[in-house]
């Protein structure tokens, strides 16, 4: 058992801070995306221990400096960002890395020269990697076997009744397009001084619904959309699974396919998808192998060695910040266009779909021009030139949906909260864009201030004969769960244009 251990410790303290970093962000980073860093760095490892296996041959010395090695690359980001945070001001990158260089070397030096016996080293790594290894596992376990369980409570809890569907009623396909961060058009128009009443008037002129006057439920995207899947407001301490919701448990008993997109974001929702779309090779359907940077891999490398290059992107010939940005973004930059282009080709597939399409724009980065090139831009000038992008495109993805569809579709539009990246109050972080494309008789039940909590509920007792009370539209400016308050609540201002 030993021996067994003593070969597999410095791979336990290179995995040990990708879960740790994970459990810090647990709420945002699902089990998926851990696979592919976990993958690289266990290589990593491996191949540093091999290489310096060629020139000391000893591998035990060469196992404790692998391991010294990997310890130092995860740690340099942390040490950087505590002593910015401990003294207001960042410490020179050279001089870090004279730090780090020089202790590494001494203690590298130490054990090759002056060390004879090694086995108290190797035992206490063993012992503290072992320790690390399971402590970091098991928040990550405890979490995913809470999500599970919460799936099954909210099964259990839940107080609809779900309408059964004559074999004889069409099952229209169902498009919630989420466009994270999309404000109202009152907001662009007093705050940003900006008209996009003419892409208004496109989805009016297809037939949706829009209302000009909706605010989000909550001003985060997790709180904001979790209950639009669930058509109620979170009293729970627990933010129970989309995959157990109200709208999932609905469209799955009426024999829908739930299908998802990848995107940057992965992780903020478990939708519990029959099907995830990605451009990017995946394994067992949600692991993505050979995508672009994911905010949780961009994280990781904020807070390893690879700090140095993010924050003086000058030191790789060729690389300037311009570019290191398109690197970092670029590929949220062309999953963004797949998806644009996917929705289209949906209508084209057999059976009745539920789609959940989240598109992280008009949110940052700021990446995209109103044509669809990459360009880089800052705060409101990126904000608008983002909206003014998926505006022209998300239009033309419902033209080509309602054009394409056998039977006349359900398509949802909406931001989830207001702006972000920029300035805003709270009366502007809670407008959003909301577009219904519903039959007449569901028409008649929206109006101009209805807040996504009863999207579904006017949506499933239009379609297929439930009857869900419409709840109060609220606004919470709260973050978190236990903050839904009177003292949090945001009035709806907002004035219908003549």
């Amino acid at each position: 058992m030993k021996k067994t251990l003593s070969l597999l410790y410095p791979f336990f303290f290179a995995v040990y801070p990708i879960l740790e970093l994970r459990n810090h962000n647990i709420a945002y980073v699902d089990s998926a995306s851990l696979f592919r860093p976990i993958i690289l760095s266990i290589f990593l490892t491996g191949l540093i221990w091999v290489v310096l296996r060629v020139f000391i041959r000893d591998w035990q010395k060469t196992g404790i400096i692998a391991t010294l090695i990997m310890v130092s690359f995860f740690s340099y980001g942390h040490v950087y960002i505590q002593i910015e945070a401990a003294f207001g001001e960042p410490i020179r990158h050279r001089d870090l890395m004279l730090i780090f260089g020089v202790l590494v070397l001494l203690l590298s030096g130490w054990i090759i020269w002056k060390v004879k016996k090694l086995g108290g080293i190797t035992d206490f790594l063993i012992v503290t990697g072992s320790a690390l290894l399971v402590f970091s596992l098991a928040p990550s376990l405890q979490h995913d076997i809470s999500a599970y369980q919460a799936v099954q409570h909210s099964n259990r809890e839940q107080d609809f009744v779900i309408g059964t569907v004559g074999d004889g009623i069409q099952k229209p396909d169902i498009y919630l397009i989420v466009l994270d961060a999309h404000t109202g058009s009152d907001v662009l128009k007093k705050d940003f001084d900006y008209d996009n009443s003419s892409f208004i008037q496109e989805l009016k002129d297809m037939g949706f619904y829009v209302a000009e006057c909706a605010q989000s439920n909550y001003p985060a995207s997790r709180l904001s959309v979790t209950a639009t899947f669930r058509a109620k407001y979170h009293k729970e301490p627990t933010l129970y699974p989309v995959s157990s919701s109200l709208t999932i448990e609905t469209v799955r008993s009426l024999g829908y396919k739930v299908i998802t997109f990848e995107n940057r974001s992965n992780g903020h929702f478990d939708v519990g998808e029959d099907m995830r779309l990605s451009r990017n090779q995946m394994a067992l359907g949600r692991i993505d192998i050979t995508g672009g940077l994911s905010e949780f891999d961009m994280l990781l490398l904020k807070t390893s060695f690879f700090r140095i290059i993010y924050d003086m992107p000058q030191l790789v010939p060729g690389l300037d910040e311009q570019m290191l940005q398109k690197t970092e973004f670029y590929e949220h930059y062309q999953q963004t266009h797949f998806i644009l282009d996917e929705l289209k080709q949906l209508p084209d597939m057999d059976g009745p779909k539920f789609v959940f399409a989240h598109i992280l724009v008009p949110h940052p980065p700021f990446i995209f021009a109103p044509s669809g090139k990459f360009r880089w831009l800052g705060k409101a000038k990126g904000y608008l030139s983002n909206v003014e992008f998926i505006d022209s495109q998300i239009a033309q993805v419902a033209d080509e949906i309602i054009k394409k569809s056998r039977i006349p579709p359900i398509i949802i539009i909406m931001g989830d909260h207001g702006p972000s990246g920029v300035p805003v109050t709270r009366q502007m972080r809670m407008s959003i864009l909301n577009a219904y494309y519903v039959n007449d008789q569901a028409r008649k039940d929206l109006y101009e201030t209805i807040t996504p909590v009863n999207s579904f509920r006017v949506v499933f007792n239009n379609y297929f004969g439930t009857d869900y009370p419409l709840l109060g539209d609220k606004s919470y400016y709260s973050y978190d769960l236990g903050n839904s308050t009177a003292e949090t609540l945001v009035q709806n201002n907002c004035q219908v244009s003549p």
